[in-house]
């Protein structure tokens, strides 16, 4: 028999004080047997967050002191003692079984890097509406890790478990300004694909208010114009249109676009009619999610071409 993979558990967090306890007590209770140890890399919180991962037997805080997540995870891939390194967030809880499935798939694909869906959760009109919209194909997009599917290869995963000897391999995830999870996906895909599968399952909280979905979606527009810049090919038509809402709203023809952009609304709170409650939330969440990331990516592009031509000057 072949001996079984270790893992090592990264969790990079900044004041998660709100939901760090749920998220370590469900890794208290996976079912793999072979988990060596839960890394917490913190980026400086300054609530209990440290304190609370400090009461749970088997965790080693690390300091992540450039305070981004992409050098967390870095960090977490050098200090990793375990064969595969498995992702979760501060704010995510996962299933019993989370690890072993992914370390299952791992081994039965081949894969470079397997994960499961983002399955957002959350009560209250409001946030149970950002809950919906992020969940809502006309929300974050089609892809397979936010409405579902069936198991096969994918651009990419939520959270993601890979061989740590692949994750160096690859150089690790990128310190530039880009959508550090997407172009880690990326470089992952050519060096043996990546695997999505229903049955890595777990949920997370998402943001609860209409401006921190904003800020967000903001700067996630603004990384993932970054991320184009540095890999053209990896633009998705589908990922045109909520820039090409913003400069059609800023155009002639802002009222037929308005009217249009309605009944996309209009469809995604239809699909949501068996919860009533969490509509208005949902009506509020999809455009502030499409305008930020909109003007994030635009924003994004002109700043990164703006750089690349400064470069060229010099």
């Amino acid at each position: 028999m072949s001996t079984p993979l270790t893992v090592t558990v990264a969790v990079p967090v900044l004041n998660e004080a709100r939901h760090i306890s749920a998220c370590l007590a469900a890794l208290e209770s996976q079912t793999y047997g072979d988990i060596v140890e839960i890394l917490v890399v913190d980026g400086g919180s300054d609530d209990e967050t440290r304190d609370l991962a400090g009461q749970v037997a088997g965790v080693r805080i690390l300091e992540n002191d450039e305070r981004v997540q992409a050098a967390a995870l870095n960090l977490a891939i050098h200090e990793a003692k375990g064969d595969v390194l498995v992702r979760v967030d501060g704010h995510c809880i996962v299933a019993p079984d989370y690890v072993e499935r992914c370390v299952a798939t791992l081994a039965r694909t081949g894969a470079a890097m397997v994960g499961g869906g983002m399955t957002p959760e959350a009560e209250g009109w409001r946030a149970g509406g950002i809950a919906a919209a992020m969940r809502s194909p006309f929300g974050a997009g089609p892809a397979r890790f936010h409405v579902g599917g069936q198991a096969g290869w994918v651009d990419t995963v939520y959270l993601g478990a890979y061989r740590v000897d692949t994750a160096k391999a690859v150089g690790g995830y990128s310190l530039e300004p880009v959508s550090e999870d997407g172009e880690f996906a990326i470089r992952m895909r050519r060096a043996g694909g990546v695997y999505y599968d229903p049955a890595i399952r777990s949920t997370y909280v998402p943001r609860r208010t209409f401006t921190s979905l904003a800020r967000q979606f903001h700067r996630y527009g603004a990384m993932r114009a970054a991320t184009v810049v540095r890999h053209p090919h990896s633009v998705k038509p589908r990922q045109l249109a909520s820039p090409l809402l913003v400069v059609g709203l800023a155009s002639p023809a802002r009222r037929p676009l308005l009217g249009a952009y309605g009944l996309v609304v209009a469809a995604a709170a239809f699909r949501e009619r068996r919860h009533p409650g969490v509509v208005p939330g949902l009506v509020g969440a999809l455009p502030v999610m499409h305008l930020s990331w909109g003007a994030g990516f635009l924003l994004g592009l002109g700043r990164s071409f703006g750089s690349a031509r400064r470069r060229t000057a010099a």
